[in-house]
């Protein structure tokens, strides 16, 4: 997640400096007053860019695990082997904790936004 977020940061400061290149080229000067501004303020802009990717990826997560634990429950529902139906409660709730903890990780997240 470090790497993209670097990836993200890195491509994102390549770009507009692309910008203001071109613009500084075809002599648009208020477009490049304009790119000036973004770039000042440019590190709110990317930490928030990331913490918007950070979210996405947490939901998800949270989606991937909702989807597992349904599968898991119907899996639960017709096995007959007593079992097979412990090893799959033990899974649904190591599922059930992770997806809480997720949770607080996104509950943080909304609330930096």
């Amino acid at each position: 997640m470090m790497r993209a977020a670097e990836s993200f940061e890195k491509q994102w400061m390549d770009d507009h400096l692309d910008l203001l290149h071109y613009a500084k080229q075809i002599g648009d000067t208020a477009w490049q007053q304009e790119i000036v501004r973004t770039l000042e303020d440019a590190k709110r802009r990317i930490e928030q860019a990331k913490l918007e990717i950070r979210t996405e990826a947490l939901w998800r997560q949270f989606d991937a695990i909702n989807t597992k634990v349904v599968e898991l429950y119907r899996q639960l529902r017709e096995t007959g082997n007593a079992y097979i139906a412990a090893k799959i409660t033990e899974e649904v709730w190591q599922l059930k904790v992770r997806r809480v903890e997720i949770g607080r990780q996104l509950n943080a997240a909304l609330q930096k936004t």
